[in-house]
């Protein structure tokens, strides 16, 4: 068993700050002297921000929503009603015994 006192506990806890702050200081001398500088290019023609869908577009993402709407419909009428069958067989078997 070891056993440690406030003291003992603050003092380790100094000398791991002071050797976190040598080593911080060491990592900072390592780095280089002078910043890499890079080139970016820079693009100054306007962009527009919105385009408005023409037709066929709209047309084929209220296609796609639909038919998704539908599919996601039929998924969950049928797994609620398939959890409504085991609830109602449950309740059944409850009062027929």
């Amino acid at each position: 068993m070891v056993s440690m006192t406030a003291a003992g506990a603050a003092s380790r806890a100094l000398w791991v700050v002071a050797l976190a702050l040598i080593a911080l200081a060491a990592i900072d001398r390592m780095k280089p002297s002078s910043p890499r500088r890079a080139v970016v290019r820079v693009d100054n023609k306007p962009t527009p921000l919105y385009q408005e869908p023409d037709q066929q577009q709209r047309r084929r993402a209220i296609t796609n929503l639909s038919a998704g709407a539908v599919i996601l419909g039929a998924l969950i009428a049928c797994i609620v009603g398939f959890l409504f069958t085991i609830v109602l067989e449950v309740v059944g078997g409850l009062l027929r015994a």
